[in-house]
């Protein structure tokens, strides 16, 4: 590989993202794991937090090898969520992926870190997610990195057995 770096995302990318995207949802759907579907995320989706500027990328030289949405929204399933603190200014991770072919070679790590760092730099008091609770990879990911589980949420959209998600949040 090149020279990796993160940046935010334009809309010259979005054919690539969206390309990332489908090859993640693809390799996910292989192991079983149904947390993604043509409702969420797609390419609308991906346009709208591009234009946002919302969508970062992971890219090395013309090949995008990961992406997220850093924004502040969160959904109303986690009004209910036992928060360490109701209060304060979340960065909330959304649409994380690094593609399949790349995936435990530490980028990942790196593009959290980022977003981590993006979170201290900007004055949030912590980063919030919450991810398929049938994904193991990605719950152990989060829990080697100090994310907390908080709580679960329930989405009555996913296919049957897939609808639980657990929540995550890292204070700082």
């Amino acid at each position: 590989m090149g020279e990796e770096q993160i940046s935010l995302a334009a809309v010259g990318d979005l054919t690539s993202i969206d390309q990332l995207f489908q090859d993640c949802k693809e390799e996910l759907q292989q192991k079983g794991i149904y947390q993604w579907d043509v409702e969420y995320p797609n390419k609308e989706y991906f346009e709208h937090t591009i234009n946002e500027k919302e969508m970062f990328m992971l890219h090395s030289e013309s090949e995008t090898l990961g992406a997220m949405v850093l924004n502040e929204w969160q959904i109303s399933e986690w009004d209910d969520v036992n928060w360490s603190n109701k209060d304060g200014k979340y960065l909330i991770l959304h649409s994380f992926c690094t593609h399949p072919s790349v995936q435990g070679k530490g980028f990942g790590g790196t593009m959290l870190q980022f977003a981590e760092n993006m979170a201290k730099e900007q004055g949030y008091d912590g980063i919030r997610l919450d991810a398929y609770s049938g994904n193991k990879g990605s719950l152990g990911f989060y829990e080697k990195r100090g994310y907390n589980k908080t709580g679960e949420v329930f989405f009555s959209s996913k296919p049957a057995g897939h609808g639980t998600y657990f929540c995550y949040e890292k204070l700082f």
